[in-house]
């Protein structure tokens, strides 16, 4: 642990060759953890099995409590600061390979956050992210299941509750605003999952989405989505819930535009669709960040996202582990290698 930090610290301070000798640190960590892995599996595991009790068991598993001072929770928080550390910074294939610090976007920020941490009970979710979605830009959201992203989302739009950092729209804190406040300042969430009312009609999913606003404005929005998804008004008197997936994913999309928004959250637009469907979705999408609307896309078809983003995001286990351009993001070799199959 000593050894591969103050390797960090050269990488940090950006010494020549440092990076190559952190590398070099960490595969010869890397196989003595095998070596030592493989002879525990060997040696000392079928021992373990023919001899322990219940009660030694129970006293091996008490020793990884949390108060613990060999495998406790402040060593394993400093393990986790390591390792995040060593992610962002070894050169591929051990980490994800900067060379230099993220970009960030060059627009006036529409979205600002900051040190954001959430919690499910006593699970931590997501630890510390920042990040920043410039005016007008489509930012893309991806990483693995699991890694955050819906969460993300959710505290963005105030249904999941942050437990730290900050959440800026607009040049406002918006951290402890509810949901529905958030609305009303042009904030909308297209939920992952599609979530239309089934039984209710394609047009009465739509003026739900318009409840924060006047009749007039209301029945001027509602002509302007039948205009942009011809399907949905030949639909509109039909059940939600009888709607194909790429008709049902168009109507959440028109149903947050119905609200006018000028953030538009969107957690896996594409799940669940054809090619020739993700490929009308982005259209849409794009077509939207013409239209001046900020979209910030949460996505697992990293390829779909980043090809179509100005500006993109890796998130790993509730951190952001890699930030750049979309474009600079599709020809990282980790990235290629973990998200693109490449």
């Amino acid at each position: 642990m000593a050894n591969l930090r103050a390797h960090l610290e050269k990488c940090l301070d950006d010494r020549s060759g440092a990076r190559y000798s952190l590398a070099q640190s960490i595969t010869h960590l890397i196989e003595r953890q095998r070596a030592h892995i493989r002879k525990e599996d060997r040696l000392v595991i079928p021992l373990v099995r023919e001899y322990f009790t219940e009660e030694d068991m129970a006293f091996l598993a008490e020793s990884f409590s949390t108060e613990n001072p060999l495998f406790g929770e402040s060593v394993l928080a400093e393990f986790r600061a390591l390792y995040s550390t060593i992610t962002n910074y070894a050169p591929a294939p051990i980490g994800l390979g900067l060379s230099h610090p993220a970009p960030k976007p060059g627009k006036q920020a529409e979205l600002e956050v900051v040190g954001l941490t959430a919690h499910y009970g006593r699970i931590q979710v997501l630890k510390g992210i920042d990040l920043s979605v410039g005016r007008g830009e489509l930012v893309a959201l991806v990483g693995a299941n699991g890694a955050g992203k819906t969460t993300l989302l959710r505290t963005i739009s105030g249904v999941q509750a942050a437990s730290g950092g900050s959440i800026r729209y607009g040049g406002r804190d918006i951290t402890r605003l509810p949901a529905e406040q958030r609305v009303r300042m042009g904030i909308a969430q297209v939920p992952e999952g599609r979530q239309v009312f089934g039984p209710m009609a394609v047009e009465d999913n739509l003026l739900l989405g318009g409840y924060t606003r006047s009749k007039k404005e209301v029945a001027d929005d509602l002509a302007r989505m039948f205009e942009m998804f011809p399907i949905l008004r030949e639909k509109r008197r039909e059940p939600a819930g009888t709607l194909s997936g790429g008709q049902q994913q168009m109507l959440v999309i028109a149903r947050a535009l119905m609200s006018r928004p000028q953030l538009l959250l969107l957690d896996e637009p594409s799940m669940g669709l054809a090619p020739l469907l993700v490929d009308e979705i982005f259209n849409t999408i794009m077509t939207l960040r013409e239209q001046g609307i900020t979209v910030f896309l949460v996505e697992q078809n990293a390829y779909a996202a980043l090809s179509a983003a100005d500006h993109g995001y890796v998130i790993e286990t509730g951190r952001i582990a890699l930030s750049g351009e979309g474009d600079e993001l599709l020809n990282n070799d980790r990235v290629r290698e973990v998200y693109l199959g490449m």
